[in-house]
């Protein structure tokens, strides 16, 4: 394996220890060490895990772990006492943010040491948390903090400002954070919540279907650097793309308060954008209005619109928000409207979609050779066409994956989409711990992003953590309520590899009934795997009909199994079951 790189970068961190673990393996051995691994296996490691968090190791009493965000860090906080009520050990814990050294084993830092400070001063059973936790999730999480004052802690510098976060009567916390969720609107009382559902294309020609599109993901990307909003997830929102509902529907189904609407028409270098903002619980129009336009105006429309929702909702921008309130994929009008159109079509998941994508990053990268993104999404379809062999020359374009993936990086090292190339990169040469690392910043860089979630289980997976793939998948899938087909077969996989068959037939059949012809294959190794022949047979020739030059040697091109028996115990139930070598 190569030596993994050290990394600086900003992280919430977690301390947490048993109090009085000293005196209670003293006075009962087995039942401590008993309660600490129940405490392990039904409670911490589940929450870390619902909480896109990761453990970065074990204290013998305790643990340190690391999470993308503050509110994840401090939600999962709570949500670990609370499950812990009922256990015999009382545990501690800290939590901090801060920049940390990563060397691939351990993290350092001053940012780990405070941490590791709270955790000490904390009451057994409490949660004590830094001033600069406080000020990130004070208006966003409805939790009590009780100020501390000052506290001087060893090799900190500067006094420590402390809080305590008081544990009982809080919100659900089944949540990681406070994104928008379906099932109920958001409270007026919480951050005003806002979902932009896909903006409809009035022009004549439909391929301007693209450009819609992007000036909907332009709008969720840039509002959502606005601390004081909670957005619906991109992936959530474009499940209504070609759906007539109304706001209060879409709210209800999202956990909006608020729903942005529009259309655009475009002929020629001129459009037409109308938007318009609904309260969804009331269906009342808050605003509305048009804009007509010539194309190089796109970018400052787009501020305009994100200003004016702003000031609707009573939210106060910081300077730097201000500053840096414009989706930075580029500034250059032509590679913008070229990037949206691979976007659109990357989208769409076949290898000649795939191609069309390609040729539209290409072209965008030649307005803009300094933007990330266009590098990072170049370097993603790269990476999917050699991966699934959907190019004459594999190696080429692995090559060129591996060096987009370097330039977006070089230029913007924070570019989770990058990340997710090498993600890619590293999975098609059997690299699975390298991508599982990759995918693993990715999701810290974006939490919101619940494709690359359902990317990072598929990796899991396939580097024999199912378990932990099956977190991340369930991740994706409470990221997006209105999930793609294809996270149940990512879910199903991580089930059949974690021996759950029950749970990935399931899965995996409600993949096939959501998309016809998919899942087929895991559907034909699940069964094998339980010894249910003549399933595995019966959705074996269902697999032929549907995929009828489907042969076994192609199927293992795709598969990257950290256990070599594994492909051949797969490979050998798919000749059981009458597939073509």
């Amino acid at each position: 394996m190569a030596e993994k790189p050290i990394q600086r970068r900003l992280a919430a961190i977690l301390a947490a220890d048993i109090a009085g673990y000293t005196r209670l393996m003293e006075q009962d051995t087995d039942g401590t060490v008993g309660a600490w691994h129940a405490a392990r296996q039904n409670v911490i490691d589940p929450q870390i895990g619902a909480f896109a968090g990761r453990i970065v190791k074990h204290t013998g009493d305790g643990f340190l772990a690391e999470f993308p965000t503050a509110q994840d860090a401090v939600r999962c906080a709570v949500a670990m006492q609370e499950g812990l009520a009922d256990s015999p050990l009382e545990f501690r814990i800290g939590v901090n943010i801060g920049d940390i050294i990563d060397d691939g084993e351990d993290i350092h830092g001053e940012g780990v040491n405070v941490a590791a400070r709270l955790e000490g001063l904390a009451e057994p059973g409490g949660i004590f948390v830094s001033g600069e936790v406080h000020a990130l999730v004070r208006n966003r999480l409805d939790f009590e903090f009780v100020d501390k004052g000052e506290h001087a802690v060893k090799h900190v510098r500067h006094p420590v400002r402390v809080y305590a976060v008081t544990v009982g009567g809080a919100p659900d916390t089944a949540e990681p954070d406070n994104r928008p969720r379906g099932g109920a609107l958001a409270p007026a009382e919480q951050l005003p919540s806002v979902a932009v559902l896909p903006f409809d294309n009035l022009s004549a020609d439909p391929e301007q279907e693209y450009f819609a599109d992007g000036i909907t993901e332009d709008l969720i990307t840039t509002l959502s650097q606005i601390g004081q909003l909670s957005v619906a997830t991109r992936n959530a929102a474009f499940g209504f793309k070609g759906k007539a509902i109304s706001a209060r529907e879409a709210g209800m189904q999202l956990g909006c308060r608020y729903v942005l609407t529009g259309s655009l028409r475009k002929s020629g270098n001129r459009m037409r954008i109308t938007a318009q903002l609904t309260d969804a619980e009331t269906e009342a129009h808050l605003w509305a209005s048009r804009y007509d336009r010539d194309l190089e105006d796109i970018f400052a429309i787009q501020d305009e619109i994100t200003l004016t929702i702003a000031t609707a909702l009573q939210v106060q921008l910081t300077e730097g928000e201000q500053a840096t309130l414009r989706y930075t994929t580029t500034e250059n009008v032509a590679a913008w409207t070229h990037f949206i159109k691979g976007l659109s079509l990357f989208r769409t998941v076949s290898a000649e979609t795939y191609r069309q994508a390609r040729r539209a990053f290409e072209d965008a990268l030649k307005h803009d050779p300094a933007s990330a993104q266009i590098q990072a999404m170049l370097a993603c379809v790269h990476a999917i066409e050699g991966r699934f062999y959907w190019t004459v020359d594999r190696e080429t374009s692995l090559r060129l994956a591996k060096e987009h993936a370097d330039r977006a990086l070089a230029i913007d090292p924070d570019n989770a989409d990058a990340w997710a190339g090498l993600g890619y990169w590293h999975m098609s040469y059997n690299r699975l711990d390298e991508s599982c690392d990759a995918y693993a910043t990715a999701v810290r860089l974006a939490p919101d992003h619940a494709d690359l979630h359902a990317l990072y289980a598929l990796a899991l997976t396939f580097a024999e953590r199912p378990d932990e793939g099956i977190r991340a998948a369930q991740v994706a899938m409470k990221l997006n309520p209105l999930d793609p087909g294809w996270y149940c077969g990512v879910l199903g996989h991580a089930f059949r590899y974690a021996g759950r068959y029950e749970d990935a037939i399931a899965i995996l059949l409600d993949y096939n009934r959501r998309s016809p012809s998919f899942g087929l294959v895991d559907i034909v190794l699940t069964y094998a795997d339980m010894g249910e022949t003549n399933q595995a047979h019966a959705y074996g020739q269902r697999l032929l009909a549907a995929r009828p030059d489907f042969t076994i040697a192609n199927w293992a091109l795709t598969q990257n199994c950290a256990d070599p028996g594994r492909l051949e115990r797969d490979k050998q139930s798919l000749a059981a079951a009458e597939l073509p070598a």
